[in-house]
C-alpha cells in the first residue's frame, strides 16, 4: 500500500503546533548552548560565565532548594532578572502539557471529525472479561496475579496504557494487537487475559521473549484455578529486529495475518491489527509510525515514546531516520537537536524539581564529582577527556575520594587520581561549587520539555500530513511515569 499522499493540515490545532516549533527554536537559537553543554565540562569549560552576568548575580548566592521552587512555580521573594523570568515564562508556555489531570490536555488533529474516545468507559466495560472484573472485586489473590513480577512504576503504567490500548482495539473494531519490544510481556498478559484480545509480541531480545512464554503458561494455569473453563490464548512471542523498508513492512505484515490466521483461528479479514509500544527505545518508535502510515492492515497505534538520544537524526529530506519525520520539520532550515538536549529531554522536571524544593539532592553532587574528576584526569592527559567511567551512585557520605577510586577502578593504574590530585586547594574550591552545579544543571532541566515537545510535535505531525489523525494525551503522572505522552492514531474503517 502505497503512503497517503502528504498534505498540511490547515486545523487550529496542527497549525498551533508548526507556530510553537518555530517559536521553540527561536528560544534555542539563543539558549540552546545551555541543553548543548555537558556538565561535565562545567570546570574546564566555565560554564558558569558563560551565563549572563545578571543570572550569574541572582544565582550565585541561591541555593538548589530555593531554586527548585522558583523552577516548579511558587511564590518568592527574591528578585530575579527579566530575561530569566521571560525564559521560565516562555518555557512553561511552549512545552506540551503534561498533566494528565489537565482535561485540557488532549491535543488532536481536527482534520477528520473522527476521533479516539479512550476516555470511554463503557468502550472498556465491553472489550474486558466481564468475569475477571467481579473476580477482582471478590478475590484478593486473584487480583494479584497480574501483578506478579511487575515492579510497581510499571504496574501502574501497564494499567493505564492497557486500557487505551483496548479502547482503541474496540474503536478500531481490532481483535489484533502487535505489541512491538514487549519485553517480558507484562503489558500483553493484560490484553490478552484481561481484554480477550488476541497478541503477538515482538521482541528483539531472545531472554526476555523466553520469560515471556514461561510467565504467560503460569498465569494461565493460575486463573484456570479461579476460572476452570476458561480458553482464552497466551500471546504469541517472536524474535525479530525491525527496520523500516517497504519490502521489510510487507513482509512482516504477511507474516502476522498468517500467524493470526493460524494461532488464534481467524479469517483473513479478522487479521487486521493494531500497533502498540510502551517505550519503545530510540528508532523504534519512528519504525512503528512509518509502518503503521503505510500498511492498510495496521488500523491504530498507540505508543509511548522513550531514549529520545538514541534516535537516528537526518540532516535532509531524503533520508530514513529516525528524526525529523514531518514534511513540515525536514523543510525547516534550523530543526536539528543534539544528543545532549535530546538526552536531558529524557528526563523528568517535576521529579527533578521535587527534590530540589524538599532538600532531597545528594544524588545531584555526583555532577559536580564527575566534573572535578574530569579536571584531574584532563590535566594528566587531554586524551582522556569525556573518559567512560564505571556509573557510581553517590549516596550520603561518600566523599569525592571514594567517588574517585570507585569511578577509575578500571583504569591503568598510572592514569588512576592519586591523593595529591584530589586533595589539594584547586580541587576543594572547585568542589565547594556544587550549589552552582546543581543550578545549571536545572537551567537546562527547565528547558528540557522544548526539546521532548518538539519530538513529539514531529511524529505528530508527520501522522497528520498523511491525513491519520493523531491525538497527544498524557496518560500517566509525568512524577510516576517521566515520558508519559501516549501519542495514538486510528484509521477510518
Amino acid at each position: 500500500m502505497a503512503a497517503p499522499t502528504d498534505i498540511r493540515c490547515t486545523c487550529n490545532v496542527c497549525t498551533r503546533i508548526r507556530v510553537t516549533i518555530d517559536q521553540i527554536f527561536s528560544v534555542l537559537d539563543v539558549y540552546g548552548w545551555l541543553l548543548n553543554s555537558y556538565v561535565v565540562d562545567f570546570f574546564q569549560d566555565k560554564l558558569w560565565d558563560k551565563l549572563p552576568e545578571s543570572w550569574r548575580f541572582a544565582l550565585q548566592d541561591t541555593p538548589p532548594q530555593e531554586f527548585g521552587k522558583w523552577l516548579s512555580g511558587d511564590i518568592s521573594t527574591r528578585v530575579w532578572p527579566l530575561t530569566l523570568l521571560a525564559l521560565r515564562q516562555v518555557a512553561n508556555i511552549l512545552q506540551v502539557n503534561r498533566n494528565h489531570e489537565d482535561s485540557k490536555s488532549t491535543l488532536i488533529c481536527e482534520f477528520s471529525k473522527t476521533k479516539i474516545n479512550n476516555n470511554n468507559n463503557e468502550t472498556l466495560k465491553t472489550s474486558r472479561n466481564y468475569i475477571f472484573d467481579k473476580l477482582h472485586y471478590q478475590n484478593h489473590k486473584f487480583n494479584n496475579l497480574f501483578s506478579k513480577h511487575i515492579k510497581k512504576k510499571k504496574r501502574y503504567e501497564i494499567h493505564e496504557i492497557a486500557q487505551v490500548c483496548a479502547g482503541c482495539a474496540h474503536e478500531a473494531s481490532c481483535k489484533c494487537i502487535v505489541d512491538i519490544g514487549s519485553g517480558m510481556g507484562h503489558l500483553a498478559r493484560i490484553l490478552a487475559f484481561q481484554y480477550g484480545l488476541n497478541v503477538t509480541c515482538i521482541e528483539q531480545d531472545c531472554t526476555l521473549l523466553q520469560q515471556a512464554r514461561k510467565w504467560d503458561q503460569e498465569l494461565l494455569m493460575s486463573i484456570r484455578k479461579h476460572i476452570p473453563n476458561y480458553h482464552q490464548k497466551c500471546p504469541q512471542h517472536f524474535t525479530a529486529k525491525l527496520e523500516s523498508s517497504s519490502l521489510v513492512e510487507s513482509e512482516l505484515t504477511s507474516q502476522l495475518t498468517e500467524l493470526f490466521q493460524n494461532e488464534f483461528d481467524l479469517s483473513e479479514t479478522e487479521t487486521e491489527f493494531g500497533l502498540i509500544g510502551l517505550h519503545p527505545c530510540g528508532d523504534l518508535a519512528p519504525i512503528l509510525l512509518k509502518l503503521y502510515s503505510s500498511r492498510s492492515e495496521a488500523k491504530f497505534i498507540c505508543i509511548v515514546g522513550c531514549c529520545y538520544m538514541k534516535l537516528t537524526i537526518q540532516s535532509d529530506i531524503s533520508g530514513s531516520k529516525g528524526y525529523p519525520l514531518s514534511k513540515y520539520l525536514l523543510a525547516c532550515k534550523n530543526h536539528s537537536l543534539t544528543y545532549t538536549a535530546l538526552e536531558v529531554a529524557c528526563h523528568a522536571i517535576e521529579k527533578y524539581c521535587d527534590k530540589l524544593k524538599n532538600g532531597n539532592y545528594e544524588d545531584l553532587i555526583v555532577h559536580t564529582y564527575r566534573a572535578a574528576l574530569e579536571t584531574i584526569l584532563v590535566k594528566k592527559n587531554e586524551k582522556l577527556r569525556h573518559s567512560q567511567f564505571r556509573n557510581v551512585k553517590v549516596t550520603k557520605g561518600m566523599t569525592f575520594e571514594q567517588y574517585c577510586r570507585a569511578a577509575t577502578a578500571n583504569f591503568d593504574a598510572y592514569l588512576q587520581p592519586q591523593d595529591s590530585d584530589i586533595n589539594n586547594l584547586e580541587i576543594i574550591n572547585l568542589l565547594n561549587r556544587w550549589e552552582q552545579v546543581i543550578v545549571f544543571g536545572s537551567l537546562r532541566m527547565m528547558l528540557a520539555p522544548l526539546v521532548e515537545t518538539i519530538v513529539l510535535y514531529d511524529r505528530f505531525l508527520f501522522l497528520s500530513e498523511r491525513n491519520l489523525t493523531p491525538t497527544l494525551k498524557p496518560v500517566f503522572d509525568s512524577r510516576l511515569s517521566p515520558r508519559n505522552l501516549v501519542l495514538m492514531s486510528r484509521k477510518n474503517n
